[in-house]
């Protein structure tokens, strides 16, 4: 009988080592598995201390890469208006183009609400119903779990 209940603290200990911890202690089977184990593993079996873990970006860790990207903003500039110089315009005709452009943009921009606000009430109704459809489709989407490369 004796024998049943070593086998089955035995048992215990393999199905749940960390509960099971004081097992190894009055098991001298189980101790040299765990110890043939662990050479074989060629690992520390020392607890690892949470409080010496690096803390991450999200975590409140004093890090930030502002200065990166400010330096790479910076760079940017530097290299447009090295560009500007060798082609020989001022950045401020680019800066009066782009502007110009932006304008067409948002004439036809505002061409396009004048014309849904002059359309039938019927296509009106429809482009709302799109809209909802659409932005709850987009909603049920991104509420859906991500498949990762391994799903």
């Amino acid at each position: 009988m004796k024998e049943a209940t070593t086998d089955d603290a035995c048992q215990r200990y393999l199905e749940d080592p960390e509960a099971n911890a004081g097992h190894l202690e009055t098991c001298a089977e189980c101790r040299a598995v765990d110890a043939a184990l662990a050479a074989k593993a060629d690992v520390n079996a020392t607890p690892i201390s949470l409080d010496s873990l690096p803390l991450a970006p999200w975590e409140g860790s004093s890090h930030r890469a502002w200065p990166l990207v400010l330096g790479a903003a910076v760079a940017v500039i530097l290299i447009a208006l090295a560009l500007c110089d060798l082609a020989g315009i001022s950045p401020l005709h680019v800066a009066e183009s782009s502007l110009a452009a932006l304008e067409a943009r948002r004439g036809l921009l505002r061409n396009a609400t004048e014309w849904l606000r002059a359309a039938p009430a019927a296509m009106q109704v429809a482009f709302g119903v799109a809209f909802i459809v659409v932005n709850a489709l987009l909603v049920v989407l991104l509420r859906r779990a991500p498949r990762g490369i391994d799903a």
